[in-house]
């Protein structure tokens, strides 16, 4: 606790502290209503005002001027670095990306992480070369918990739940597909219902909330699926899917992610158009106004426009 009584105060009106800093650096009550913008008889007033307020005199008529009592003079100074310093405080400043130096934090799902996260460091690198960047594996409830208690920034997946209090902006929609390997599997480009059954699932954990989309989707055509494996990681599925006749239903996006980089690779899209998700990002309105979070906010954005991190067109073909 400090020893300020905020009791008195809060009897002070900072715009009343202001017009004593004017009237005390001109000594005229004509000069500060024109520097006020105020009529003089206002200003007159709230001199009688800080009179009684401050119980001191303040500026006292000596000839044709008007000239500070010593209380007046030894506040001068202390009130002009006061209010200086009360500008410096809450006028916002712009920010020079090159000079920030500061961390960010997102909850990025593994796949998302390993495609969002080069283009984000070198456009960091190149603009806010002082900006770093703290990825977290996270859960989306346990994500929505961090966003909340401000542990993280951001939090990019699949989010189909309302989150009032959260901001969120979409930064792509994707269908889903079967992910198999070529030397397992002879799949065509584009799959129904029938063929997603017919083959074991691998299923990874990666997928949370939108696992039930696909179940769902089955169940409507009175079909089910056997999931061979369960998988805690991504990167566990595409040897996997190279060691065993199976497939792994994922977002589109996600197979374009995970199997470009093992040979052999290829994905089926799944042939109806209401089976999308949407990959999200949120964050709190905390951080709205921030320059550097409406910057990485952009980049992340135009990261996912026009299908730069997953491009199209791997259906049925070698994906590496």
């Amino acid at each position: 606790m400090t020893d300020i009584d905020a009791v008195w105060l809060r009897r002070l009106d900072l715009n009343n502290m202001v017009a004593l800093h004017t009237l005390l650096s001109t000594r005229s009550v004509s000069q500060s209503a024109r520097l006020l913008c105020l009529g003089q008889p206002a200003v007159s007033h709230l001199l009688k005002q800080l009179r009684e307020q401050l119980q001191d005199a303040l500026l006292y008529r000596h000839g044709q001027r008007m000239m500070p009592t010593p209380f007046a003079e030894a506040l001068l100074p202390e009130l002009e670095a006061w209010l200086g310093a009360g500008e410096r405080l809450f006028r916002q400043r712009p920010v020079d990306l090159e000079t920030v130096e500061r961390t960010v934090r997102l909850a990025l799902p593994d796949a998302l992480e390993a495609a969002l996260l080069p283009g984000l460091l070198g456009a960091c690198r190149e603009r806010a070369p002082g900006l770093s960047v703290d990825v977290a594996a996270l859960s989306a409830a346990q994500a929505l918990a961090a966003l909340e208690s401000a542990q993280i920034d951001y939090a990019v997946g699949y989010f189909p739940f309302p989150t009032p209090r959260l901001e969120r902006q979409t930064l792509l929609r994707s269908g889903f597909a079967c992910l198999y390997h070529r030397e397992q599997l002879q799949l065509p480009a584009v799959v129904g219902a029938e063929e997603v059954a017919a083959w074991p699932h691998v299923y990874t954990s990666y997928i949370g909330e939108a696992l039930s989309l696909i179940d769902h989707y089955l169940q409507l055509r009175g079909l089910q699926r056997r999931v061979l494996a369960r998988a805690a990681s991504l990167l566990a599925i595409p040897p996997i899917l190279a060691a065993v006749p199976a497939v792994a239903v994922l977002p589109s996006v996600v197979c374009a992610i995970v199997g470009r980089h093992q040979a052999g690779m290829a994905r089926a899209q799944i042939d109806e158009p209401s089976l999308r998700i949407d990959v999200e990002l949120l964050w709190h309105p905390r951080v709205n106004d921030d320059p550097v979070h409406q910057f990485v906010r952009t980049e992340l954005a135009g990261l996912c426009a026009g299908g730069r991190i997953a491009p199209d067109g791997a259906e049925g073909e070698d994906m590496a």
